[in-house]
């Protein structure tokens, strides 16, 4: 057969180029063996087998198995579990993945449907700990910043509780509802709570800080707590304060704090901004909480919309907003800085909407779609800590569209030469080299 790699070789002349099926020992996914290196390196596979699926104890035997293969599936853009027959039917895929097989979708649907949630639970319980087996327990670390959230995870089904409550996208819908918490400088996800979608923001969130506070090193020394209005109560913020976590997190804009505002002083600080401060007590009953209230307001200029986020309140041509904090050290514009680094959470949800399934409930049980739900958010960190260990990512992290596309989405062809196997990859292959320095990085981890 005539190699095409010259150009002077190609027949300008030919109409079209013949397709044959024909091509033996491809795949798709040739770049894919620099993260099962470091799935294997970490042994997750091992780690995830103690899953007990049902409380009759069922599970644990290939119970890891089938997680990493639902996560693969992710990672190759592969969403829904009835997506990936493409890499059952994919045999060198398995094989530079070390995995003498692929299981069907049903087989997938069936292991969903058999968990509970105390199963489901135990997924992100593994998570947690392998979180802080990677970041060697946070040594050397003496405070921490936990961003929370929560996101609407719209349904088009008869999925088990779900349920129809607040949906901006689409009003109406059934959805469930989880909570989120990140860990703001690694953007680690440290614990979620999978909810019925007509669940408030606010539901659960001091539990899940609880467990979120049980996970942690004693030894860190002062916890910061952002979170956007959905997490501003008298409970919740008392809370923090009792357990000294230093907090910014956006006031609902009730019509005690919007009459602060038209008589501060505000100071610009560029841009358009302005800030000011005032005191504010958020009370229940005879209960008081002294806060520091930061105020940013930014000038509503001529012929430009008026800002769609619902944090943002007008009054004579300025958009608001207010932070209510305990850091009582620091300038207003210095809290809002530190406020708007909660950006990020909003990335990372993002990316868990895009890339890891979390806008998917691929069974009918409430636990199933828990289970894939802490499913998707290990293949979150699988891949934040493998942008770091692999591929070197630590201040400036791709998000994973781009590495898939430049590191995993690779033509490749297996051959077998003197009982050897060889994954032969695109000599064009523009990053050679990026990809051998991942490899020399994996070569040279080791996880205590």
């Amino acid at each position: 057969m005539t190699s095409v790699n010259k150009p002077s070789r190609i027949n300008k002349n030919q109409a079209e180029v013949r397709v044959e099926f024909c091509g033996k020992n491809l795949t798709s996914y040739g770049g894919l063996g620099l993260f099962s290196r470091f799935s294997r390196k970490l042994g997750i596979e091992k780690i995830l087998d103690k899953v007990k699926i049902n409380e009759n104890g069922e599970g644990g035997y290939k119970t890891g198995r089938k997680i990493m293969s639902l996560i693969y599936g992710l990672i190759c853009d592969l969403s829904r579990p009835s997506d990936t027959a493409v890499l059952k039917k994919d045999k060198v895929l398995q094989t530079v993945i070390g995995c003498e097989d692929y299981h069907s979708q049903s087989t997938f649907s069936r292991f969903l449907s058999h968990f509970v949630v105390k199963g489901a639970q135990a997924i992100g319980a593994e998570n947690s700990r392998m979180l802080l087996r990677v970041r060697h327990n946070f040594n050397n670390w003496q405070k921490l910043t936990l961003d929370m959230d929560s996101h609407v995870k719209t349904v088009y089904g008869n999925q088990q509780r779900a349920k129809v409550g607040y949906n901006p996208k689409k009003p109406g819908r059934k959805s469930y509802h989880p909570l989120f918490c990140f860990i703001g400088e690694t953007r680690d996800f440290l614990l979620g709570q999978f909810r019925a979608g007509n669940k408030y923001t606010s539901n659960g969130d001091i539990q899940l800080l609880k467990r979120c506070l049980e996970l942690l090193p004693r030894h860190i020394r002062q916890l910061y707590l952002r979170a956007d209005s959905g997490f501003y109560s008298f409970e919740f913020l008392q809370f923090l304060e009792r357990h000294l976590i230093k907090f910014g997190v956006v006031a609902k804009l009730y019509n005690t704090i919007q009459s602060q505002l038209g008589g501060l002083d505000y100071r610009a600080i560029g841009g358009g901004v302005e800030v000011a401060e005032f005191e504010y007590s958020l009370t229940k009953g005879k209960e008081i909480l002294p806060c520091r209230m930061i105020v940013i307001r930014e000038e509503i200029k001529e012929g430009k919309g008026a800002k769609k986020e619902a944090r943002l309140f007008e009054l004579k041509g300025y958009s608001y907003q207010v932070i209510a904090t305990n850091i009582r050290k620091g300038t207003p514009e210095g809290i809002w800085r530190f406020y708007n680094g909660r950006a990020n959470i909003e990335n990372m949800i993002k990316e868990g909407m895009a890339g890891f399934g979390l806008e998917v409930s691929p069974s009918h049980q409430y636990a199933g779609n828990m289970a894939y739900f802490q499913i998707g958010m290990l293949a979150y960190n699988l891949m934040n800590w493998f942008k770091e260990a692999a591929l070197g990512q630590k201040q400036h992290k791709r998000m994973l569209k781009w590495i898939r596309q430049h590191f995993f989405l690779i033509a490749g062809r297996l051959v077998s030469s003197g009982g050897r196997l060889t994954l032969k990859l695109s000599q064009n292959y523009p990053w050679a080299h990026d990809y051998r320095q991942a490899e020399a990085r994996l070569e040279a981890l080791q996880f205590v």
